[in-house]
């Protein structure tokens, strides 16, 4: 493992390690623009130039790798000196738009500026060059003056995508980014190029105007799009979310995130979200409480009767509490229509998306919720030896196929988020939270547990799904013995194969990965094979 002394800081990197990246591993600032964790190194901006012992000349941070015994300095006269020539050369026709700049307050330039820069324009406004301001680009917005010709988002395309719709067109100071005649971008990463802009150049057709950044607060959580698992910031402002952003994690989705994933803000705050329980035959007004004494007397009635459905939408914390919930009661469980084995792996692009749109299929594959099969739990209701089916999600109401089948249950029970038209079909609704308004875990399909954080509060008397089935198993005289998420985990985690010993503390910020033998599902088939 190599040795270099950075800024008189002697420092133990891997090796392969670039002095730009030591650096910032180790809270040392370098400004840079064109450089990208994820992307190649193109090394065009000059900005991160810095004096490296026994070298005659500047070298860039970002393509400099360490060696043994360097000695760097990045904030010598004669490097400060390198790096505010360069960022000054970025901003000679850069215009003078922050007030109305939407990447305000996120924006490189500007905060390199009131670091490194701090002179006056040496150019009169009237001798900039005028570029493209307003260019729609369907989900992206380009202003062609703000572009610093970084490359990123060219490279973004070339790497990751493969779709090269942008490139540099013209010569010399006019040199600009562009889509051939202006044509739109189509796929499905669009959002990561506003993401990967350092600048306000490429801003998100969604979040522009909407919202200055400084007045949103961070929370960290997993996508639920997919079986991917995609590391998200949620953001929001007094209960709010106003976007979704990729979380770097460079064992699952390194810095990016599908678009469709990234709409997915949009479930949380809008009209027809179910705050209050329902009971057919009781009016307006059922307490949840209520709702819950009703559902833990049909229960206790019907026994070994009954049949659970859980949810690959549920946390871990939501299957352990329902599949404990059964347990007591003797019902049949399953958690799922179709193969889960076959569609957990499948993918839908070659960058993030799965055909599994369910973030915990294999939490519910680790958990043993597939002991029964669907298919024997809806024959049982189809010859009536089902008194009780309690759904934990709405999925199956949806399923034609199975309708007929519910309606043969003569008490059905379902947890959902939003209103539809499906819920007619249950004589009991319960009010559940979506996954922005919870705490616990996800397991992605590459056995990888992840923490999803509460980041607003549910509507009305709408609760976690754990705490739906907890509130039943109180009803029915024998308690959960967990009162929050972090305690459920602790007691699954004692009785799952592969999860013991883990706590909220041991998955941390990017999740922990399970080993890959043992478990039930697809990966761990593919391992073992």
């Amino acid at each position: 493992m190599p040795r270099c002394r950075i800024d008189g800081r002697d420092i133990d990197v891997p090796s392969g390690t670039t002095v730009l990246e030591a650096a910032l591993d180790h809270g040392i600032h370098i400004q840079y623009f064109c450089w990208h964790p994820d992307l190649p190194v193109d090394g065009n901006c000059r900005t991160c130039m810095i004096e490296v012992e026994k070298m005659p000349k500047l070298q860039i941070a970002c393509n400099t790798v360490i060696t043994d015994g360097m000695v760097v300095r990045t904030d010598s006269d004669k490097a400060r000196d390198a790096q505010r020539t360069a960022l000054e050369f970025i901003l000679i026709n850069h215009p003078i738009d922050c007030p109305v700049c939407d990447q305000a307050g996120e924006c490189y330039l500007q905060d390199n500026y009131m670091r490194y820069g701090l002179y006056d324009a040496k150019v009169e406004l009237e001798e900039k060059v005028r570029k493209r301001k307003v260019v729609d680009l369907g989900p992206i917005m380009l202003d062609a003056e703000r572009c610093v010709l970084c490359s990123r988002c060219i490279r973004f395309e070339a790497v990751v995508t493969g779709t090269n719709s942008f490139e540099f067109v013209n010569r010399g100071d006019h040199t600009e980014i562009a889509t051939f005649e202006n044509r739109p971008i189509t796929h499905d990463y669009a959002g990561n190029l506003a993401d990967v802009c350092p600048v306000g150049a490429l801003l998100s057709h969604d979040f522009r105007f909407k919202m200055r950044v400084w007045f949103l607060k961070s929370h960290e959580s997993v996508c639920p799009g997919c079986s991917t698992g995609c590391n998200v910031f949620v953001d929001e402002r007094d209960g709010e979310v106003q976007r979704l952003r990729p979380r770097r994690n460079a064992e699952v989705n390194k810095s990016w995130l599908c678009d469709p994933g990234r709409a997915l803000y949009k479930e949380i705050g809008v009209t027809g979200r179910l705050s209050g329980a329902r009971v057919r035959g009781a009016g307006d007004g059922t307490t949840v409480g209520a709702a819950l004494d009703l559902v833990a007397v049909k229960l206790k009635e019907a026994g070994a009767a009954s049949a659970f459905l859980a949810s690959p939408q549920g946390t871990n914390e939501d299957l352990h509490a329902f599949k404990t919930l059964a347990e007591a009661v003797g019902g049949k469980l399953d958690f799922r229509v179709g193969e889960p084995h076959l569609k957990v792996r499948e993918r839908i692009d070659h960058v993030l998306q799965r055909a599994d749109r369910n973030p915990n299929t294999q939490g519910c594959l680790d958990l043993g919720l597939d002991r029964d099969g669907v298919g024997a739990i809806l024959d049982a209701c189809r010859a009536g030896k089902v008194r009780v089916l309690v759904l934990q999600g709405p999925e199956l109401l949806r399923v034609p196929e199975a309708v007929d089948a519910v309606a043969k249950a003569a008490f059905v029970v379902v947890m959902a988020t939003h209103e539809g038209a499906e819920l007619d079909r249950a004589h009991c609704v319960l009010p559940a939270a979506l996954w922005a308004e919870v705490d616990g875990t996800f397991t992605n399909y590459q056995r990888r547990v992840q923490r999803v954080r509460a980041a607003v509060p549910a509507p009305g008397d709408a609760r976690p799904r754990w705490e739906l089935a907890a509130g039943t198993l109180e009803r029915l005289g024998k308690p959960l013995g967990a009162t929050s998420a972090r305690e459920i985990f602790m007691l699954l985690s004692g009785v799952t194969p592969d999860y013991g010993g883990l706590d909220y503390r041991a998955i941390g910020a990017q999740g922990r990965a399970l080993p890959l033998a043992g478990g039930t599902g697809a990966r761990a088939q593919e391992a073992r094979a």
